[in-house]
């Protein structure tokens, strides 16, 4: 796309070029009538434009998260631990990931924690992670399920592609 058409080309600097174009340098050409733009089309630009900024929303959950547990004294890697227990993948050997292709994946047989726990309630709050389900009168614990969000936060930490829950 030539960059005169881009929506999303970045105000030019006082160098006179664009030094945050999602396009790297070797993705750039002159194209004949002389002007300069990209080899990308709007729907690629559109889908890269919002994976940089579901990145950025992700890595200020990650900080937010880091500096919360650091000031708390808590400890990141137990709750970890516990969410990976959550879908089953704690302790080792209960059910394994699998590499396809160079990426770690895993399909988690469940997705619950029965018991009060200070770091699920945590991320049960504003950060939406976690969802909580108060006991009624028969159950005795609350129960804590991961999101599709807090799949995708465990994922990130740990490495591993999580899908959601199976049917």
């Amino acid at each position: 796309m030539k960059c005169d058409r881009c929506p999303y080309r970045p105000e030019r600097s006082e160098a006179g070029d664009y030094p945050d174009c999602f396009a790297g340098e070797e993705d750039q050409r002159e194209f004949k009538d002389g002007s300069y733009g990209c080899r990308f089309t709007r729907k690629q630009l559109d889908r890269m434009y919002e994976e940089y900024s579901e990145y950025l929303g992700d890595m200020g959950t990650d900080m937010g998260v880091e500096y919360d547990f650091r000031n708390k004294g808590w400890n990141l890697q137990t709750a970890l631990s516990n969410m990976m227990h959550m879908v089953g993948m704690w302790p080792e050997g209960v059910r394994h990931a699998y590499k396809r292709h160079g990426k770690i994946f895993y399909r988690p047989y469940r997705n619950y924690w029965a018991g009060a726990n200070k770091y699920l309630d945590y991320f049960s709050g504003a950060v939406g992670i976690t969802e909580k389900t108060e006991p009624t009168e028969s159950e005795k614990l609350p129960v804590y399920r991961l999101t599709n969000y807090g799949l995708r936060f465990l994922g990130r930490h740990i490495g591993v592609m999580i899908y959601p829950e199976e049917d």
